[in-house]
């Protein structure tokens, strides 16, 4: 049977894999062909249901990492989606908290039936270094085990004085075998990582093709390509859920009341001052006064827009030390 290629695109809380994911998508001419597989940490996927709002039917596994505890549902999952659908590919988002390196070992259990084509990890630009010394091995895991880097906020950083040059050279102490693309994701095809072939040139060495992608140091990888198509299946689990690996918790709340964009940016900003312990990303819908509203939350960045017509409404908030009662009481 022919083996089925894996795409990873991993990255810390709020990184912006998810934005990623719908630039890929929308830069292949077919994803009939590939599963995504959407892991939240939270109990509902908010993420992959703007994967959905794509026209994308999306595999979802939530309420837990894939490296810890739900590994056997993602084990499972995999191999019910090659059983059932045998995709050329598969494309995983894990959790921004999931380990990489336990991901990439889950995946090669089964080495007859998958191969690991690309691990993409999305590092934000404006948060390197402070995720690094808050998080330190536990952050920099997904970049040891990635062959390449693709920057998020790479000009708002440098807008903030950020030495991107400083970052790239860090990352290449961690792993100097990853390919680290010093630019704008907007300046290149986001498929063309996926797509890039591998040539032998007259003077016998190997070079990627697309050398428009600005590379920082390219290496010889592997050629991927693309696709999609999905069933959407949830493992239900605990409300407040707990990772092993650096004592994050998730909460998830159903949302009733109403609010304007004024309340959602004064809780927000109260985030930032750690009035309900440190929160390091948070997502949801909330119902609004003239219509549904969305936001986005990372440390000092925050994003709220409209929606249209979302069915329920929801909150997942990740972090350490969560104040859940005050939480729960100001949504």
């Amino acid at each position: 049977m022919k083996k089925t290629k894996i795409n990873i695109v991993s990255g810390f809380l709020g990184s912006g894999k998810t934005s990623f994911i719908k630039k890929l998508i929308k830069e292949s001419d077919d994803f009939s062909k590939t599963v995504i597989i959407e892991n939240e940490f939270g109990e509902v996927s908010i993420d992959g249901t703007i994967l959905e709002r794509e026209g994308l039917s999306v595999r979802e596994i939530n309420a837990g990492c894939i490296c810890c505890s739900v590994a056997d549902d993602f084990a499972s999952s995999i191999k019910d989606i090659k059983k059932v659908f045998n995709p050329d590919k598969i494309l995983i988002e894990p959790s921004g908290v999931g380990k990489l390196s336990d991901i990439k070992a889950i995946c090669l259990k089964y080495p007859d039936l998958f191969e690991i084509n690309r691990s993409i990890t999305i590092v934000d630009a404006s948060k390197y270094f402070m995720y690094k010394v808050n998080f330190g091995d536990f952050y920099l895991d997904q970049i040891k085990n990635s062959d390449t880097i693709v920057f998020s906020r790479y000009s708002q950083a440098k807008e903030a004085g950020i030495d991107i040059g400083e970052i790239i050279r860090d990352i290449k102490k961690e792993n100097d075998q990853a390919q680290v693309i010093d630019s704008e994701w907007d300046a290149f095809m986001a498929i063309d990582l996926l797509e890039s072939k591998i040539q032998e040139s007259k003077a016998g060495k190997l070079k990627i093709a697309q050398d428009r992608l600005g590379l920082f140091n390219s290496h010889g990888h592997h050629h991927p390509t693309n696709s999609i198509d999905k069933d959407g299946d949830q493992c239900s689990c605990h409300d407040n859920h707990k990772h092993s690996g650096d004592d994050f918790s998730s909460l998830t709340l159903g949302i009733e009341k109403t609010f304007s964009r004024e309340d959602i940016q004064s809780i927000l900003e109260d985030f930032d001052r750690g009035l309900y312990g440190n929160i390091v990303r948070a997502k949801g819908s909330l119902p609004g006064h003239e219509s549904d509203l969305e936001f986005d939350y990372v440390p000092l960045e925050i994003t709220i827009r409209d929606l249209d017509g979302a069915n329920d409404h929801h909150v997942v908030i990740i972090g350490k030390d969560l104040n859940s009662e005050a939480l729960s009481k100001v949504f």
